[in-house]
């Protein structure tokens, strides 16, 4: 499976999909939102509010071209590595070092013309989290935060590729595991609290 930006400058390609992911999720949190709305790409979050990520391995992850282009944000001091492009703003993966979580957003898989493939590969939405912060009423069984269903649906993908070694080598880390290879931009709080929907 390719993963590329929306003006394809960026491409990368993941070499153990759709075998090794737990699927379709989707997350209503306000972090998810705040990122996309720092990106201008509101475009992205479905009706609710929602951002659909499908993560893969960072160790089955291999950037192809355009590495130069992908820029890291930051939300907080302590939050999430989240890599997007600064040719075309596409939002590409989140994504921390040293554990075996990839979270490619929706957007950046490919399925040539064929724009229904990848729902016929992976089916439906796995698991919904996060409901507390949706806009509106997201959809029915979306818990307000986490349920057994998200952790179910989850945990056995991380322990799978925490026994395996899946956290490294990571495309977005250089060869120590923990340096970003882009400098985050790490919000402030004031950046932060102007990203409210």
């Amino acid at each position: 499976m390719e993963i590329r930006c929306e003006c394809g400058k960026f491409r990368a390609k993941l070499k153990a999909f759709p075998n090794n992911t737990p699927g379709r999720l989707v997350c209503y949190c306000d972090d998810c939102q705040r990122y996309l709305r720092h990106l201008k790409r509101t475009d992205l979050l479905d009706a609710n509010g929602g951002t659909e990520v499908i993560p893969a391995y960072p160790a089955d992850a291999e950037i192809l071209h355009g590495r130069e282009h992908l820029k890291c944000t930051r939300l907080s001091p302590n939050g999430t590595f989240r890599f997007s492009t600064a040719c075309c703003n596409t939002p590409v993966a989140n994504t921390r070092p040293g554990e075996p979580w990839a979270g490619f957003l929706r957007c950046v898989y490919t399925t040539g013309e064929d724009a229904h493939k990848l729902d016929r590969v992976l089916g439906p939405v796995r698991s919904r989290i996060m409901g507390r912060y949706a806009q509106g009423i997201p959809p029915v069984g979306t818990p307000k935060k986490f349920d057994l269903r998200a952790i179910l649906t989850v945990m056995p993908f991380m322990l799978k590729g925490k026994l395996l070694g899946k956290s490294s080598p990571s495309p977005f880390f250089a060869e120590d595991g923990v340096t970003p290879i882009a400098v985050p931009h790490v919000l402030s709080e004031v950046e932060r609290q102007a990203l409210l929907g």
